[in-house]
């Protein structure tokens, strides 16, 4: 499946509406065409530094750059401390003492350009990944299967995201989210279409598996869809997913824990 980049969805409209013979005018409304700013942040298991990325929005007409936002005041704050972060690189931002710790509750807080945004994240249980696996797909694509066991009596929230070679997919391939409702408490083999021919002879795989809590679930499916990839989202969108972030920004604020696994493609 193709993903398209912003400043093409209008002729997207107009090749799908002429395919199919209607005549019906199209009313195109792209709800992020106005400049805004857009934060994500993660906090996990894992020491840290942990970081907070801030740059803007693009409009529709332009290229699918995102020009960093310099200058801001950016803390952490959970577990008996408070951190303020460091601007290492133009719009990134890292911590300096904090240490994420499961079942603690953090808060993000953004002041930058005379606006201030918040957010609050939980960091869920940790659920191990246990194997990596593989299965053939059309035209023999190479999709990696994640096998786990679920935690029965509880809500989980996963994330995953692929890794080639230790580069991450561009353009949010190989990233994807799962929820257990359907599956609650049974032994997990989710099959990460990738949508793209990524994984081949040669290369070392690594699957990241984030456990998330449901607001950062909620945004990223919600991205998910939007990208009509169903398994990759990209860093803009049509339409504004529900971000757990208050204020007016874009983005997402995570705590959450990690596992991983690594494996090398004969």
């Amino acid at each position: 499946m193709h993903h398209f980049k912003i400043k093409n969805l209008a002729s997207l409209f107009l090749f799908v509406s002429t395919f199919l013979g209607c005549k019906k005018v199209i009313d195109v409304k792209l709800k992020n065409a106005d400049i805004q700013t857009v934060i994500t942040g993660e906090i996990n298991n894992r020491p840290g530094p942990y970081t907070v990325t801030i740059s803007k929005t693009v409009n529709f007409t332009s290229d699918n750059s995102f020009p960093p936002v310099s200058g801001a005041f950016v803390t952490i704050g959970g577990n008996g401390v408070t951190d303020t972060l460091k601007e290492t690189t133009p719009g990134t931002y890292l911590t300096q003492a904090i240490k994420g710790k499961v079942g603690e509750t953090y808060k993000l807080f953004v002041s930058v350009e005379g606006k201030t945004y918040t957010s609050i994240s939980t960091m869920p249980e940790r659920v191990r990944l246990d194997s990596l696996s593989f299965v053939l797909g059309r035209k023999d694509a190479l999709y990696a299967v994640a096998n786990f066991q679920d935690p029965p009596g509880v809500e989980n929230y996963y994330q995953f995201i692929e890794y080639i070679n230790g580069e991450k997919l561009p353009n949010g391939r190989g990233n994807s989210v799962f929820s257990d409702r359907l599956s609650d408490g049974r032994y997990i083999s989710r099959v990460l279409y990738d949508d793209s021919s990524d994984i081949k002879s040669g290369i070392t795989l690594t699957v990241q598996m984030n456990c998330v809590d449901k607001p950062v679930y909620n945004y990223l499916n919600e991205l998910q869809q939007i990208s009509g990839s169903g398994s990759g989202f990209s860093s803009q969108a049509p339409a504004n997913p529900t971000s757990n972030i208050s204020g007016g920004a874009l983005g997402y604020f995570s705590a959450n824990t990690v596992s991983s696994n690594t494996v090398s493609i004969p």
